[in-house]
């Protein structure tokens, strides 16, 4: 079956034919190639053409596609069972390396995703600061939640507008957006700052004047 045909299928079964919409081709045209396999840096689609994978899922696959040492280490994993939604020994492992091998990193919290984990950091960070509000950056990706899915509206610095159909108008109150490579001046109201480092879905950025804006109550 060509990319096509599977593309079609997909639209099917699935809103879009895609599970992210970042994977629909929409914004720049064609049909999205469903990918067979995987092996080192390179994937291959259905139709045998084979890509440079600069994806790599998104930055998790460290080591690239089927490494045969993960695969052995999978394979032994999975021998022993799935999930047992119960403490693991692996998972204290996993965490001890993780805060041996980062300075301050004193405890970590595993999650199944990057969403997951952005809502229990904003949720920490809001409970230690008795504060509500959080400071993202306009075309940032910061994870599915509604709070998160704002868009940048006309103000430097200003409350956001729900970015996607279905995202209502309180939650995204306490989300506050400002504009990519500006420093906000930040007061007594916010409990944390976003920020993607390397944004993946905003294109070029353009340059900005670089000087502060206030981001707050007094940037209602």
């Amino acid at each position: 079956m060509t990319n096509d045909e599977w593309f079609a299928r997909a639209r099917a079964v699935i809103p879009g034919g895609v599970d992210s919409p970042v994977r629909s081709f929409a914004s720049v045209g064609g049909v999205p190639y469903t990918v067979e396999r995987g092996e080192g840096a390179y994937v291959e689609d259905v139709e045998g053409t084979r890509y440079l994978d600069y994806v790599q899922s998104y930055g998790a696959s460290l080591v690239g596609h089927a490494h045969p040492e993960v695969v052995v280490a999978l394979a032994r994993a999975a021998a022993g069972g799935s999930t047992f939604g119960a403490p693991t020994p692996g998972e204290v492992l996993l965490a001890e390396a993780m805060t041996e091998a980062v300075a301050g990193l004193e405890q970590v919290r595993l999650v199944s995703s990057g969403t997951e984990a952005v809502m229990s950091a904003v949720r920490v960070a809001r409970g230690a600061t008795g504060r509500t509000r959080v400071v993202k950056f306009d075309g940032c990706y910061h994870g599915h939640s509604d709070a998160l899915l704002v868009a940048g509206g006309s103000g430097v610095a200003q409350l956001g507008l729900p970015g996607s159909a279905g995202v209502t108008a309180g939650a995204v109150a306490d989300t506050v957006v400002a504009p990519y490579n500006e420093v906000p001046t930040l007061d007594e109201s916010v409990a944390c700052v976003l920020v993607e480092p390397v944004a993946c879905n905003m294109n070029l950025v353009g340059s900005t004047s670089g000087s502060p804006r206030t981001c707050g109550a007094s940037a209602r």
